[in-house]
């Protein structure tokens, strides 16, 4: 099953890499006499939520082509409907707090041909016209899900308040329930393959 494979090729380092790479490099650091290492910006609230608010647009096509695809069964499309609630939801929440930091938020509907950029940004394979079976919807939106998880795991690491901190970890644990019932139902009855991971990573 080559998405649950790749997940972590998409949503970066492990958690586990990710500290020995942090000691590694205080180590390196440390045995060189030379300049210090220039540390690298950490982006500012408003600029943390806007990527993340990105994603969730994205995350909103997908739900809604697969749904409009009629490729799902009644079944499917009963269980993902709240889904695409849900991230509608925090399309909305992320709009708030980025207008109560003064900031702009666009919570317009993506059109195909930009959502097929996004895609390719974030490295999730197919089209979203491309849809051919059941197979492709749910291979789809699992991609999708693990996306936005990854990008509220990396929002965490730099979000400057308790109550977006909260926010996020609480959107990136739905999106990690979204996963684990879509996966499910791609694989009802395997239930090694809807197991979720027992860490979350984030790009770096």
């Amino acid at each position: 099953m080559p998405d649950r494979s790749t997940r972590r090729q998409w949503l970066g380092r492990t958690l586990w890499t990710a500290a020995g790479a942090t000691v590694g490099t205080g180590a390196a650091v440390a045995a060189t006499s030379g300049p210090a290492l220039a540390a690298t910006p950490v982006p500012s609230d408003s600029e943390t939520l806007a990527k993340v608010l990105e994603v969730e647009r994205l995350v909103v096509l997908g739900y809604r082509q697969v749904l409009a695809s009629g490729l799902l069964g009644p079944a499917d499309d009963a269980a993902l409907e709240p889904f695409l609630a849900h991230e509608l939801e925090h399309v909305s929440t992320l709009a708030s707090h980025l207008k109560a930091l003064g900031a702009s938020a666009d919570v317009s509907s993506l059109d195909v041909k930009t959502g097929d950029s996004l895609l390719g940004k974030y490295h999730v394979p197919g089209s979203l016209t491309g849809l051919q079976n059941r197979k492709d919807g749910f291979r789809l939106l699992v991609n999708l899900e693990s996306v936005a998880e990854g990008a509220y795991f990396t929002a965490l690491k730099t979000l400057g308040t308790a109550e977006l901190q909260t926010m996020s970890a609480q959107a990136m644990a739905c999106e990690a329930q979204h996963w684990t019932v879509i996966s499910g139902l791609r694989n009802p009855g395997i239930y090694v393959k809807s197991v979720p991971w027992p860490f979350v990573t984030g790009s770096s």
